[in-house]
């Protein structure tokens, strides 16, 4: 997870890719009751298909979901989900807990959904 700690927030960037070809990578971070947080800043290739996204996380618990696939033609194309809760704290981040899962498709409430469920609100 890429960051840059400042006095009260994280740099949080992550990879961004959709190809026309099954390669996917994204990331999403929830609030832990589950409300999805746009990038403060998105950065894009010319085709749109590559690139990254950029949180400014201030101090709080957060869901990070990330879902990627390989390029496949052929064959079932399960994206793997990786959750995380992380905990920042002036400039720190902790991690409280974290969880892969396989799943052939996926939508804003399983987001919703996954985020309660790897970072209970307190």
């Amino acid at each position: 997870m890429a960051q840059e700690a400042n006095t009260q927030t994280i740099r949080l960037r992550r990879p961004y890719r959709n190809t026309g070809y099954g390669g996917y990578d994204r990331s999403f971070v929830l609030t832990p009751d589950g409300k999805i947080i746009k990038p403060t800043h998105s950065e894009r290739s010319n085709s749109g298909a590559h690139g990254w996204d950029i949180w400014l996380l201030g101090n709080g618990r957060y869901a990070v979901i990330s879902a990627s696939r390989p390029n496949v033609r052929n064959g079932p194309k399960p994206y793997a989900i990786s959750l995380k809760c992380v905990e920042v704290n002036n400039g720190e981040v902790k991690e409280l807990n974290s969880r892969t899962m396989y799943v052939m498709r996926f939508g804003a409430n399983d987001l919703s959904e996954w985020a309660t469920a790897i970072c209970p609100p307190s």
